[in-house]
């Protein structure tokens, strides 16, 4: 008797054990800490585990805060017993607070929320990618560089933040380049040679974007030998060796050098500059790429002597003016902020290809008031002299009747226009290398009201921009879900009548060739001269081609397909200012820039100025998103090709 109690009782638990667990178990484990980027990825490792039963479901992740929600959904299959883990990417406004992961299935629903501590915009977000946790800690002392478009308004002067500190697992490193978008620096450690190709890929295409990658070297960097790092490094790495002190190091930081000795790799440079050297070996190397920076160490500034330096946070605090100071979230930001529409105070200005010939607003008062005068005062009048007022019933439909049929003479051919788009695209690309990313937007005009499929090939992020009724004072931010995969799917989106809507997306894509050649700066009687070949190997021309340096821009012209251009002591023109000072963008996501502004602000926010930009103008590549309906297309697409600037100063 007491056996069967004791079974019934034990079954009865396990029972109640089992009803109570959700029959899904979800974790979420942020990627690159809890404090992302403004405009930036917030990369999220989402678990999901089935404890009983098949499902097919959908994980959505939604982000939001103060006027803000966007909704990312990724359709999953979970067999009875699996586990699978899904990598989401995202992009949090300056008013995110807090990601909302949530699997739903029949007869399934389990939530999480992962909190946002805060969201970095005068700060940086720095990132160690190895088995080290712990190391970074010193660049919480190191002040970012000045920035022109906050002040603060106590001082009078731009602000300068700090940098937030996180560490990822190389099992955990992402394989999508947005999802880096918001870390302004990466540094490798220890462990970072366990990284697959897809990570290394991402990791190339972040730095392409403006990241700045450091790559230390010493004791146990294997990492160095890994060839997609090899093409990016500025030396040629060449075995290591002993040395009694890092005297070099004192000379960079101003103090006594760190004591004792340490291993360093021996290198040779092939490209960009030796910043610091020690017995003709270079110990600090930089190179540009892209809009970013790639960083070779001789040493490993974790490890001893320099992990227990005194002058540390000066070391780093040289180091990290020298590159560049902005994320890349803050590039594509500001880059599909102009191609929205934008001017630099903020106003609307959306414009297509087509030819709209709506009614201007004086006519339509016109016309409005006509309207009310005859259906009140003129019929009213009317009727009652003739004593037919019975008869207002039938005049005044009649009446409005009319005035529609006018308005539709007036406004009827904006209704039979066809669906149309403009795409622009930014190219962003290292000379000589024919693998590129490219930051668009997709303005659409809708003449008619609908539900649409649009999809977007090769691309990491898809985010909405502005949707404007025609006529309407003001905009709107329509909430988009869209469907994670290849390609990526926006399904049923509702348009109104005569409306223009405007989608933002990234992707990477492949030029039919590449551009390429040699750009050198010397200094003549005080003035920078600019000399060099350029070398066009794409199948068709680049217009309006102009060389950005830190000392000015060159104005080349026109390079034919498959031609070259040689410059001979150009003396470069001032770059555009950058004066925003008391406009002050706190208000706003982020500054509208063009590509040509991008690049001169960013060319003159770092100290080494070893790195010039081709700008130019072509035909190709045309990346649209495919829309379910005829549509007229029209595109507008930029080059940003950075070439490393020989013998100029550091």
């Amino acid at each position: 008797m007491l056996r069967r109690v004791f079974c019934l009782g034990f079954g009865g638990a396990l029972l109640l054990a089992s009803w109570g667990q959700a029959p899904v178990e979800l974790k979420v484990q942020p990627l690159l800490g809890t404090s992302p980027a403004a405009n930036g990825a917030f990369p999220l490792a989402v678990q999901l585990e089935s404890r009983s039963g098949n499902y097919q479901g959908v994980l959505s992740v939604t982000v939001g805060g103060f006027g803000y929600r966007r909704e990312y959904q990724y359709p999953i299959d979970l067999p009875a017993g699996s586990r699978k883990v899904v990598v989401a990417t995202p992009i949090v406004s300056r008013f995110g607070d807090q990601a909302t992961v949530r699997f739903t299935a029949r007869g399934v629903s389990v939530e999480v929320k992962q909190p946002i501590e805060r969201v970095l915009e005068t700060d940086q977000l720095a990132v160690l990618v190895g088995d080290l946790i712990g190391g970074l800690g010193v660049l919480e002392q190191v002040q970012t560089t000045e920035n022109p478009l906050e002040i603060d308004y106590s001082t009078g002067r731009p602000r300068r933040g700090k940098y937030q500190v996180a560490y990822c697992r190389p099992e955990l490193f992402p394989e999508q380049a947005i999802a880096l978008s918001g870390a302004l620096a990466i540094v490798l450690g220890p462990g970072s040679e366990r990284l697959r190709q897809e990570q290394w890929d991402a990791l190339r295409l972040w730095v392409m974007l403006g990241g700045v990658l450091i790559a230390p070297g010493g004791a146990g960097a294997v990492y160095l030998q890994n060839p997609a790092l090899q093409a990016m490094l500025p030396v040629q790495t060449q075995g290591t060796q002993t040395v009694s002190q890092l005297r070099s190091i004192g000379d960079w930081t101003g103090a006594r050098p760190p004591s004792g000795g340490a291993t360093i790799t021996q290198a040779r440079l092939k490209t960009g500059a030796a910043l610091l050297q020690q017995d003709g070996l270079p110990m600090i190397a930089i190179r540009p790429y892209g809009l970013g920076a790639v960083v070779f160490l001789a040493f490993n500034p974790l490890d001893a002597p320099l992990r227990d330096y005194n002058a540390r946070a000066r070391f780093w605090q040289r180091l990290l003016n020298q590159t560049p100071s902005f994320a890349p979230s803050f590039s594509i930001a500001a880059l599909h902020q102009g191609q929205g529409g934008y001017d630099q105070w903020g106003q609307a200005q959306i414009t297509t290809d087509i030819e709209l010939k709506p009614p201007s607003v004086a006519l339509i008062v016109v016309l409005l008031s006509l309207y009310f005068l005859l259906v009140v005062p003129v019929n009213y009048w009317t009727l009652k002299r003739l004593r037919a007022l019975d008869w207002a019933w039938v005049i005044t439909p009649l009446i409005a009747l009319a005035f529609v049929g006018i308005l539709w003479r007036l406004a009827g051919d904006l209704y039979r226009k066809s669906l149309s788009s403009k795409v622009q695209t930014v190219i962003v690309a290292q000379a000589g290398n024919p693998n590129a990313y490219a930051i668009n937007s997709a303005l659409f005009f809708f003449p008619r009201a609908g539900l649409f499929d649009l999809r977007f090939d090769q691309s990491d992020m898809v985010e909405a921009g502005t949707g404007q009724e025609f006529g309407a004072g003001g905009t709107q931010v329509p909430t988009v879900r869209t469907v994670e995969g290849e390609p990526k799917r926006v399904e049923g989106y509702r348009v109104s009548n005569l409306s223009f809507q405007w989608f933002r997306y990234t992707r990477t894509v492949q030029l039919k060739g590449q551009v390429e050649g040699v750009l050198k700066v010397e200094q003549r009687g005080g003035q920078a001269r600019l000399s060099g070949v350029l070398r066009n190997r794409l199948p068709y021309n680049l217009e309006n081609v102009q060389i950005l340096t830190p000392f000015g821009k060159v104005q080349v012209g026109d390079l034919p397909a498959r031609g070259s251009t040689t410059l001979s002591g150009e003396a470069p023109q001032p770059l555009i200012p950058i004066r925003y000072g008391y406009t002050d963008w706190s208000w706003r996501q982020t500054p509208s820039m063009s590509p040509e502004a991008l690049a001169s602000f960013l060319l003159q926010r770092r100290e080494y100025k070893g790195c010039a930009v081709l700008t130019a103008q072509a035909s190709e590549p045309v990346l649209p998103p495919e829309v379910d309906a005829a549509a007229e297309q029209a595109a507008q697409v930029t080059y940003l090709i950075s070439f490393p600037l020989e013998d100029a100063t550091p």
